[in-house]
């Protein structure tokens, strides 16, 4: 039995053993399970399981030979997000088999991707909606890991394109009391973390709200350098330039920012990203 998958479950939600057990078991139960895997009874580990987000196929089964692979599939239509592709970005998804993979993480990978490219899209904002909520309300029922705060800033996202900006403004204005619950400490929580604040940033700026949006958009840059990750910053740099043009700067300052961006586009291969660039190029007369 794969009892450190268990442990890591709960420290990565970040129960102690008291409140995994409350209601369910006790304290020293789960103690002698994780310390002396001595073991319990099928219905109590199941329902702690639940709380977890796990299976006890997840217990019981060693890591799926093709999970590394699902999670790269899953890593590439992030990137499809990334750069606009949101069609691209359901294809992959809909291709993909999730019956034989319960594990928690990979489960909220797929809601998160899919929740925000079908809610970017416009494609079906009702269930973008029931994406997030499988997340908070099922799967992540703590709201302790990164993927309740993306399905927050989901919501937002999708509140937005149906233009409930009320509602959108709800989610996205507790966006920066959420990411002090969220540690960076690894690329893929890092690259999480810009999505939520380029997200944020950008609903601001439609909101003419400059002073918060490129405060958030800066942010994105600054960690995007830190970390030497590239994929936001032509994103941040266009609607950074988009900023500024709603504020009235003069062109000589829009001009080397519009340029960065494309830069940083031609980079990732974000085609779509190019058109606009070349598009507001145009009607500035750069």
């Amino acid at each position: 039995m794969n009892v450190q998958r268990f442990i890591d479950r709960r420290k990565e939600l970040g129960l102690s053993q008291s409140e995994l057990a409350r209601g369910i078991c006790t304290q020293t139960t789960i103690s002698k399970f994780e310390n002396q895997s001595q073991m319990m009874s099928t219905k109590i580990l199941s329902r702690l399981c639940n709380r977890l987000g796990l299976t006890l196929n997840d217990l019981f089964s060693d890591q799926l030979p093709d999970e590394q692979q699902l999670k790269a599939s899953l890593n590439q239509a992030e990137f499809d997000l990334i750069t606009s592709e949101y069609d691209q970005a359901l294809v992959k998804l809909d291709q993909l088999d999730l019956t034989h993979h319960q594990t928690g993480n990979l489960q909220m990978d797929y809601l998160f991707i899919k929740g925000f490219a079908l809610a970017l899209s416009r494609t079906n904002l009702t269930d973008a909606i029931f994406c997030f909520d499988q997340i908070l309300n099922g799967l992540d029922e703590t709201h302790q890991t990164i993927y309740s705060q993306l399905a927050y800033v989901g919501l937002g996202v999708a509140y937005e394109q149906t233009g409930n900006i009320q509602q959108a403004d709800f989610y996205f204005g507790k966006m920066p009391e959420r990411l002090m619950k969220v540690q960076g400490d690894s690329p893929d929580k890092t690259w999480k973390m810009i999505t939520m604040l380029f997200y944020t940033g950008e609903f601001y700026a439609g909101q003419a709200d400059y002073e918060t949006s490129n405060a958030l958009l800066n942010t994105v840059l600054t960690i995007c350098s830190n970390q030497h990750m590239t994929f936001y910053v032509a994103r941040a740099q266009y609607q950074l330039a988009l900023n500024l043009v709603h504020t009235g700067a003069h062109r000589d300052t829009i001009e080397p920012v519009l340029a960065e961006a494309a830069v940083f586009a031609r980079f990732n291969q974000n085609a779509k990203l190019l058109k606009k660039i070349a598009a507001l190029t145009q009607q500035l007369d750069l």
